[in-house]
């Protein structure tokens, strides 16, 4: 009956109607899946190896193909990617088991393009010691991919349950619900070729066509016949120059001038500012007297005098010797 319904049925329509069919049986319900589906059931921690294998017996005798991975190690365990046709968590005897948003990526990659995640977790109606709401979890299923998620449907437990859940998870408004969702058909990160249409590439009007000019009714010119004996003639530097220095006024170079003339006043200028050099003599100590003249120096004969002092020689000296 549950094989009939399924196709026709919404996720949460089926949910509630397991739930109404097992009231207090936390296991997976075997009309969830088919023989021909490849399950992966994760446990927690704190679920008991006795209760786990009496849980999964009647699971085994449905599915031929059942694969038991711990919450804790689901990130390290290296499944391969699309390999399981559905995926339950949290339906072997620890309700606790709360997966992160990593195990949730993990999960999308293990299943297969259509796959069926059976989902089932204690939420809190505000946050608190790292719990989820409802509505927190169902985002959380969004984010890592999952489409067609179902709203959260409440599961009935015992006093001893919640009281076992309450004492392990350490919050109090716990409330136990199941989710559903699907991972779309195709695999994380495909890409497909979008097909445009090609673009309609009018053609465009030619202005002219060098075809014509193998017609014989068209004259060809030449290109020398379109200079003169001016053209060729090399042109002078100084009449290339920009003048910068138009009119009687006084020169003054242009902004960002480019002929020359800035640096030109430039030196004109330096040369102006730059004081004459002091005349020295090619030993330069002449002014001490004749014991440190040389033999040609001019003013040999002559007493010392101080150094800078004008000093006029008479005719007699400037004379050369007979």
């Amino acid at each position: 009956m549950f094989a009939k319904l399924k196709k026709k049925m919404s996720a949460n329509n089926l949910l509630r109607l397991l739930h109404q069919t097992k009231k207090y049986d936390m296991t997976l319900d075997t009309n969830c899946v088919k023989e021909s589906d490849s399950l992966l059931l994760v446990w927690g921690k704190d679920t008991n190896p006795q209760q786990l294998q009496a849980d999964i017996s009647p699971i085994k005798d449905k599915c031929s193909h059942v694969h038991l991975e711990n919450a804790e190690r689901l990130l390290m365990a290296g499944l391969a990617q699309s390999s399981f046709d559905v995926v339950a968590c949290g339906y072997l005897g620890d309700m606790s088991v709360t997966l992160s948003a990593d195990c949730f990526a993990e999960v999308a990659k293990v299943l297969k393009p259509g796959g069926r995640l059976m989902l089932r977790e204690a939420c809190v109606k505000e946050t608190s010691n790292g719990l989820r709401t409802c509505a927190q979890l169902s985002s959380a299923l969004k984010l890592a991919g999952f489409i067609d998620v179902s709203k959260p449907v409440s599961v009935d437990i015992t006093d001893k349950q919640k009281s076992e859940l309450k004492g392990s998870l350490g919050a109090c408004d716990l409330e136990v619900v199941d989710f559903c969702a699907l991972k779309p058909n195709y695999e994380v990160g495909a890409a497909a070729q979008l097909s445009f249409a090609p673009a309609d590439k009018s053609e465009v009007a030619k202005v002219w066509s060098l075809n014509d000019l193998g017609d014989d009714d068209v004259d060809l010119i030449d290109d020398d016949d379109l200079l003169d004996e001016d053209d060729l003639v090399k042109p002078d530097p100084s009449s290339l120059r920009v003048n910068c220095d138009d009119g009687p006024k006084k020169r003054k170079a242009c902004k960002d001038c480019s002929c020359g003339l800035a640096e030109e006043l430039d030196a004109e200028a330096a040369r102006k500012e730059a004081p004459p050099p002091k005349a020295t003599s090619s030993c330069g100590n002449c002014y001490l007297g004749d014991a440190f003249r040389c033999a040609s120096c001019p003013y040999l004969g002559m007493p010392a005098f101080k150094p800078g002092e004008k000093i006029v020689l008479s005719d007699r000296q400037l004379n050369v010797d007979q």
